[in-house]
């Protein structure tokens, strides 16, 4: 069991001595790089300062002429949409204009038509009245006057 503790203590004894060499190492190696590290993100001299503001200005003035092209491009496009749907507009509204004119026409067409029909009606009528009495007898103009008036209703209906 000694012989165990004995074991155990000259381990540890070792790995504390081997640690002491080591450490030093590594933190060396530490300080280095976080040095290195630092010296790469400040500038050396006033010229990079400056050199890194211009850097930043020209950057922002890119991008700035960059939005500046897209609104122009965008104030463009809404002209032109703009403006074809305001002649779109006037072609609704001369179309509205000829439907109101063409249904106006075909409202007096039918206003005409029935009123045709109704004067043949009443034609038919005294026509039939005519027929059940004695016919007179028909001249050849009367058959022309009509006949003529049978075309003119024939074409109006």
């Amino acid at each position: 069991m000694i012989e165990s503790i004995m074991y155990f203590g000259i381990g540890f004894l070792l790995a504390a001595l081997l640690s002491l060499v080591v450490i030093p190492l590594v933190h060396g190696r530490a300080v280095r790089l976080t040095t290195r590290r630092l010296e790469a993100a400040t500038p050396l001299s006033m010229a990079e300062v400056l050199a890194d503001k211009d850097q930043l200005r020209a950057e922002f003035a890119m991008s700035t002429r960059r939005l500046e092209i897209n609104v122009e491009q965008l104030k463009d496009r809404t002209a032109s949409q703009l403006s074809e749907l305001g002649r779109k507009t006037d072609e609704i509204n001369r179309l509205k204009a000829q439907l109101g004119e063409v249904s106006t026409a075909i409202f007096a067409l039918e206003a005409h038509d029935k009123a045709l029909r109704d004067k043949l009606r009443a034609g038919e009528g005294e026509s039939a009245l005519r027929t059940t009495a004695a016919p007179p007898r028909r001249t050849p103009a009367k058959v022309r006057t009509g006949a003529q008036a049978l075309v003119t209703v024939a074409k109006a209906v």
